[in-house]
């Protein structure tokens, strides 16, 4: 039996510089399911996404047909380092992932992305039997904070991040900043993802975020990735509003 596999399709409005988690790409070990999120209509959903300037992939051209196939679709497989590349074997080493490592696999720690394009793929919370959580994410927004020149030297990986609330952004309301354990402003959590971690940070729910990689010498997107662990059951009031946590959590079996 094979574990499900999931990625977020986020598309970011280059107008806006917002980001909106438009569909959810899965793999069973057989087949590949690509869905809108268009059951929701809440923040920074397809529907929302539409408002802001986002047009529907020529390639699903159905908001509301839950697309299946044996192959990874065309418009995302194009996305993946050809295995034909001479170098193939070292772009997987560099990517710290084994010869074997499938289309899934691959597109998580690339992130799809390709110079000039809107869309990216990124982790969704992944909640275990046992209540125990995980996501890894990039922190957004680094290139427009007012970081000290020496910022790669005060952070390593495993250092210790802080989630705040920025309940002063004009531009989003569920904005979550993260700082160093010293207060240094990094960035943003992923605008796809901020209104979970709000809310988790909000009920008090036990969170631990890690600096996982530093890749300074990258484009600003793939400066510092987090890893963000935690557990449902530590939340002080125990209420959670489903909401907050639509389309976002992949719950493992």
């Amino acid at each position: 039996m094979h574990s499900i596999k999931s990625l977020l399709v986020v598309w970011k409005s280059k107008e806006k510089n917002l980001y909106f988690h438009i569909g959810t790409l899965s793999y069973d070990g057989e087949k590949y399911i690509f869905e809108y999120t268009h059951h929701s209509n809440s923040h920074r959903k397809v529907l929302d996404a539409v408002r802001n300037g986002y047009r529907i992939h020529p390639a699903f051209p159905d908001v509301h047909k839950k697309y299946i196939a044996a192959s990874l679709f065309p418009a995302f497989d194009r996305r993946i380092p050809s295995s034909d590349r001479v170098d193939y074997k070292k772009v997987l080493k560099d990517l710290n992932l084994p010869f074997g490592a499938d289309r899934m696999d691959i597109l998580r720690e690339t992130r799809g992305i390709l110079s000039g394009d809107a869309y990216s793929f990124e982790e969704p919370l992944r909640v275990y039997e046992n209540n125990q959580f995980e996501t890894n994410f990039y922190i957004n927004g680094m290139r427009h904070q007012d970081l000290p020149e020496n910022w790669v030297s005060r952070l390593s990986v495993g250092s210790s991040l802080q989630a705040i609330p920025d309940y002063d952004n004009e531009f989003d309301p569920y904005a979550v900043k993260m700082e160093t354990v010293e207060g240094i402003q990094l960035g943003y959590v992923p605008g796809v993802s901020a209104q979970a971690v709000k809310a988790l940070v909000e009920r008090g729910v036990q969170l631990s975020f890690y600096v996982k990689e530093i890749k300074s010498t990258l484009a600003p997107q793939w400066w510092v990735r987090v890893n963000l662990i935690g557990n449902l059951e530590t939340a002080s009031d125990g209420i959670f509003n489903e909401k907050d946590f639509e389309g976002l959590i992949f719950k493992v079996a």
